[in-house]
C-alpha cells in the first residue's frame, strides 16, 4: 500500500482574513477592512520560502500587485529586468544571507527613490545597528506577527491610515463635554470612587 500525500487545500491558509470585494462572494459579507482605493506594487523578499509565501498571500488579500523574491540579488534582478515596473513598497526580511534587507533597500532606492520599506525581523535590535533611527518611509514589524498586524502596517506605511472610514469623533473636541459643572461632577464621582472625597 503506497502512502499518498494529502492534497493541498485550496484557499487561504488558516487565520488569513479574506476581504470580500463588491461583486464577489456573498452579498451579505461584511468588510472587515475596506479594499484599497488604489492598487500599489509590492516587492516581498524573504529567504525562508514558507514565510515569503505566507506574507505574499496575506498581502494579496489587500488588493496589492505583488512580486516575490527569495533573496536580495533575485529582487534586484527582478527590478533590472527589461520592462520591469518600479515598486511602491518593499517588504523585506532584515537578516538574509548575501544581502541584508537594509542593503537591499538601498539598491531598490537607487531604482525607485520614492519606495517605502517595511522590514520584517525577529531581531529588532539589529535593525538599529549603526543608526539611531529609521529613515523616512521606513518602518519595521517584529516576528512573530499576526496577519492583521501585517496588513495594518503596510496600509499605515503606504497611506498613513488603515482605512478610508472616518475615525470616531474625539469627545475632547466637544466644548460642552468639559464645562465646569460637568467636569466638577465627574471629578467628585471619581474621588468618591477611590474614597478620597
Amino acid at each position: 500500500m503506497s502512502a499518498e500525500t494529502p492534497a493541498r487545500p485550496e484557499g487561504p491558509p488558516p487565520n488569513v482574513p479574506l476581504i470580500h470585494r463588491p461583486g464577489e462572494g456573498s452579498a451579505h459579507a461584511v468588510l472587515a477592512r475596506p479594499p484599497l482605493p488604489e492598487r500599489k506594487r509590492l516587492l516581498v523578499v524573504d529567504d525562508e520560502l514558507p514565510v515569503l509565501n505566507l506574507v505574499a498571500r496575506a498581502l494579496a488579500t489587500d488588493n496589492y500587485d505583488i512580486r516575490t523574491a527569495g533573496s536580495g540579488p533575485e529582487a534586484v534582478a527582478l527590478l533590472d529586468a527589461p520592462g520591469a515596473q518600479g515598486v511602491d513598497l518593499l517588504v523585506t526580511d532584515l537578516m538574509m544571507p548575501g544581502m541584508t534587507g537594509r542593503q537591499l533597500a538601498a539598491k531598490v532606492r537607487e531604482r525607485c527613490p520614492a519606495v517605502r520599506v517595511l522590514y520584517v525581523t525577529g531581531f529588532a535590535d539589529n535593525l538599529f545597528t549603526g543608526v539611531q533611527e529609521l529613515g523616512d518611509g521606513e518602518s519595521f514589524i517584529e516576528k512573530p506577527f499576526g496577519i492583521d498586524m501585517l496588513l495594518e502596517a503596510t496600509r499605515l506605511l503606504m497611506f498613513g491610515h488603515i482605512s478610508d472610514c472616518a475615525p470616531p469623533a474625539d469627545r475632547r473636541d466637544n466644548a460642552g463635554e468639559f464645562d465646569d459643572r460637568r467636569l466638577r461632577a465627574r471629578l467628585v464621582r471619581f474621588l468618591k470612587k477611590i474614597k478620597i472625597a
